[in-house]
């Protein structure tokens, strides 16, 4: 949707902490991936990331994530929309796990692609891999 641009980042707590808001405003959304299921405690996983099919596989399993991604988009597409009205210019939201690797790149790239399906500007940065 023109003239809104949702930034979108993935990160590790643990790592680069939590993105600044690159717009110096302080405002949009940071969901917490921890309480997923983490695909690090499996070895033959570890090695892998949230772009990875063994991870997408891995998450399909659960239901869990898929209701946690849908929540996100809700309340993300709710913010944009008023943002629109509202003549905003930008939505920034951050999704932090442990390492930034798996968890939070997974959902991030999930949620970035339902809300491009629905027509929103967005812009995706992994800042962990």
């Amino acid at each position: 949707m023109d003239g809104l641009l949702i930034s979108v980042y993935s990160f590790g707590f643990q790592k680069s902490g939590i993105p600044d808001n690159e717009f110096g405003d302080g405002g949009g959304f940071v969901f917490d991936c921890r309480f997923l299921p983490n695909p690090f405690n499996d070895p033959k996983l570890r090695d892998f990331t949230g772009l990875d099919k063994e991870i997408v596989a891995f998450f399909s399993e659960y239901r869990s994530v898929k209701g946690f991604i849908d929540d996100c988009v809700k309340m993300a597409e709710n913010a944009a929309r008023s943002y629109i009205e509202r003549d905003f210019t930008h939505l920034q939201v951050s999704f932090g796990c442990t390492g930034g690797r798996h968890r939070s790149v997974y959902c991030s790239e999930r949620f970035c692609s339902i809300l491009r399906s629905k027509g929103f500007n967005v812009k995706l940065t992994h800042n962990e891999i």
